[in-house]
């Protein structure tokens, strides 16, 4: 009787352990299509009562209570899991620097005619007009007038491109501007994914492992360790019970269920204000080059990194972080601005130089029929605030401006006109419009640019040894192969992470032939279990009814 009862349990018991495998494969079938899901595949092992004494057989029968689950295992390569979060982030660091390229070529898709390359080309047009008739107001305005252009063209660009930088990063100084750029809203949902991870994290701790709920929670888990990684490079320390430390260059930001520490922003204004600094003249690297618009600091119980940003460069957050750095190899929204800047600075170099060189004289508005050289004007200045002040030390695309005093009514006569050599042996204070003498005196074509000095004792503003339209075309070049360079990095990367991802989907995806084996298994198992069951079951009924 003991012996029927025994059978009994153990065949109840097999109809259980057959019914949870069978669940499993259900369950395997039901998610082959979730997102981040690894199949799961249900270990058997042998149900001991109570461990067998000696050799005796009947007791090492009695110990055996049939089957069990012994766990149920999730299909995992830990191996291919961190390399796919490595490519992820190096991916989302490339997305995220072509975004900024494919912006920075539409603001220079100059159409043929306009912008800076139509700009230099209608103002050295202008020129060549002013040196044939040096004595011509028409000729005069129209200088002006096409160096007002430029100036306002460059100015526009210079403008966009703070724009575009701001859009990653804000303006360095207006909360609200760096609160609407897109390094805000990566940073805040980079929180929120740590906020997630630490709660699965505790949901792990009080889960028994190896059960279906504990490995529903890891693939959860999983998904926010790729959304983490695409942020930035992460470094992850997984426990026995499945719940992971997460780290970010050796500093903590999560440990198990408690978030040790949090990604914080700031403008570089505010920044600076914390620390002792001026805002922008002390915000410059070792080459004097700009810092980043924003700061990203890490906060909490365990880490307190002021300024995190030489740290975090990996990632989508890396890629927006650094979008405008100088001193990097290639071209950016930050290259091409002191680019920019360096064009402006040369232009307003060259011809207020010219304009002003020893020997150089202009029509006297008060007497336009004679020279003068007593109060020099420059063709470029810097511009000025409402009272007058310049609004910056140093000339720049952002603030070149034709100088106020040469579009007054007398200020188209203060463009040099006429140049000598010797002014004690030649010069003739009537020599006005003499285009042989103003040949010499605004010529800025290519030949005399190529390394060249445009006179004795002068040279040329840095522009690696090339002309004005020349080194803008070179900037131009550089953005187009920037873009394709960058195209071609997240083609090649999202090659590589969706090879890395087939192989794990190779490893853990849902396979329903294997399934359909499974279940045919299970349910012949389960099957037969029933059919001892009733078998055990009418025998105890057919003796209880003989022992009335």
């Amino acid at each position: 009787m003991v012996s029927l009862f025994s059978s009994l349990n153990i065949a109840s018991g097999a109809l259980k352990v057959n019914e949870s495998a069978i669940s499993v494969v259900s369950h395997n079938v039901a998610n082959m299509n979730t997102e981040g899901y690894s199949k799961q595949r249900v270990n058997l092992a042998t149900r001991n009562i109570a461990g067998a004494i000696g050799n005796n057989v009947e007791a090492q029968i009695r110990s055996n209570g049939g089957v069990m689950i012994a766990n149920v295992m999730r299909y995992n390569n830990d191996y291919l899991n961190n390399y796919y979060r490595t490519q992820l982030s190096d991916l989302g660091k490339y997305e995220a620097q072509l975004g900024n390229l494919e912006d920075l070529a539409d603001i220079f898709n100059d159409l043929e005619g306009e912008g800076v390359s139509g700009a230099l080309s209608s103002f050295f047009e202008a020129i060549n007009n002013l040196q044939e008739y040096p004595a011509s107001a028409a000729a005069r305005t129209n200088f002006l007038e096409s160096a007002k252009t430029l100036a306002s063209v460059l100015k526009t660009k210079s403008a966009q491109l703070d724009e575009l930088n701001g859009k990653a990063l804000g303006d360095g100084s207006n909360e609200e501007a760096l609160v609407n750029s897109k390094i805000y809203v990566q940073y805040k949902a980079y929180n929120d994914k740590l906020e997630e991870l630490a709660a699965v994290n505790k949901a792990l701790q009080t889960t028994q492992t190896g059960t279906l709920e504990a490995n529903n929670l890891l693939d959860k888990r999983d998904l926010i360790l790729n959304d983490l990684a695409e942020f930035t490079d992460v470094t992850i320390f997984e426990k026995p019970n499945g719940s992971v430390d997460l780290y970010i260059d050796n500093n903590p930001m999560v440990k198990g269920a408690v978030v040790t520490g949090k990604l914080d922003i700031c403008t570089a204004e505010k920044y600076c204000n914390d620390h002792g600094l001026i805002y922008p003249d002390d915000w410059v690297d070792a080459e004097g080059n700009p810092k980043p618009a924003a700061v990203i600091s890490i906060k909490g119980e365990e880490v307190n990194i002021d300024y995190a940003n030489d740290i975090i460069t990996g990632g989508s957050l890396g890629g927006l972080l650094h979008s405008a750095d100088i001193g990097t190899d290639g071209m950016n929204a930050g290259v091409a601005k002191a680019s920019l800047d360096k064009i402006a600075a040369a232009v307003a170099d060259i011809f207020n130089n010219l304009n002003k060189r020893d020997g150089a004289y202009y029509i006297n508005p008060d007497d336009t029929t004679v020279l003068s050289n007593t109060d020099m004007k420059d063709i470029f200045t810097i511009a000025t605030d409402k009272d007058g002040n310049p609004v910056s030390a140093t000339l720049d695309a952002s603030n070149m401006v034709v100088n106020p005093e040469l579009l007054t009514d007398k200020g188209i006569w203060y463009i040099a006109c006429a140049y000598f050599d010797d002014p004690a042996h030649n010069f003739d204070e009537h020599a006005v419009g003499n285009a042989q003498n103003a040949a010499q005196m605004l010529d800025i074509r290519h030949t005399n640019l190529n390394g060249q000095e445009l006179y004795p004792g002068y040279n040329l503003p840095d522009l690696d040894g090339m002309s004005l339209e020349d080194y803008y075309t070179s900037m131009i070049g550089k953005i187009a192969a920037g873009g394709t360079n960058a195209q071609n990095l997240v083609d090649t990367q999202q090659d590589v992470v969706d090879s890395v991802y087939n192989q794990i989907k190779a490893n853990n995806s849902v396979n329903l032939n294997e399934e359909l084996v499974d279940l045919v298994k299970y349910q012949t198992a389960y099957a037969a279990a029933a059919q001892v069951f009733n078998v055990v079951n009418n025998c105890l009924d057919t003796l209880m009814t003989l022992g009335r």
